[in-house]
């Protein structure tokens, strides 16, 4: 989607990448507002999908995806999809989405961002700004 034009762009923020999130109503407080700063530069903020935005991503038809409250059933099998694509996925910090299964570990919440592309996914992080 918006790739080539990043490169056209001198790796400016253009405003006309598109971005999927299964809804807006699931953020809330700072994640909320973290989102809303990614929303407002997008060209297109679209939503709903679930994991369908992921395989978008993958397939290059979409630019962002970026989600809050996932637990890692949610997003594990996805990595190695995203990846093999060429894209990236992390958490809102840039961390690699990981979790340590024990008998004793529950599902916490991630907030995660993927791109299609490095750049992409870097610009989202600093307008995530996730402390």
């Amino acid at each position: 989607m918006g790739w080539d034009r990043w490169e056209n762009n001198n790796n400016e923020w253009t405003g006309s990448f598109n971005t999927y999130t299964t809804s807006p109503h699931l953020f809330s407080g700072d994640a909320e507002k973290a989102f809303c700063r990614v929303r407002d530069k997008v060209k297109v903020p679209l939503y709903g999908c679930d994991c369908y935005a992921y395989a978008l991503l993958a397939s290059g038809y979409v630019d962002l995806v970026i989600e809050s409250g996932l637990k890692p059933y949610d997003f594990l099998s996805l990595v190695p999809v995203i990846e093999g694509a060429g894209g990236s996925i992390t958490d809102w910090k840039g961390h690699k989405l990981y979790w340590k299964v024990s008998p004793e570990s529950r599902p916490t919440s991630f907030n995660v961002v993927a791109a299609g592309d490095p750049k992409v996914h870097r610009q989202a992080l600093e307008e995530l700004h996730w402390l």
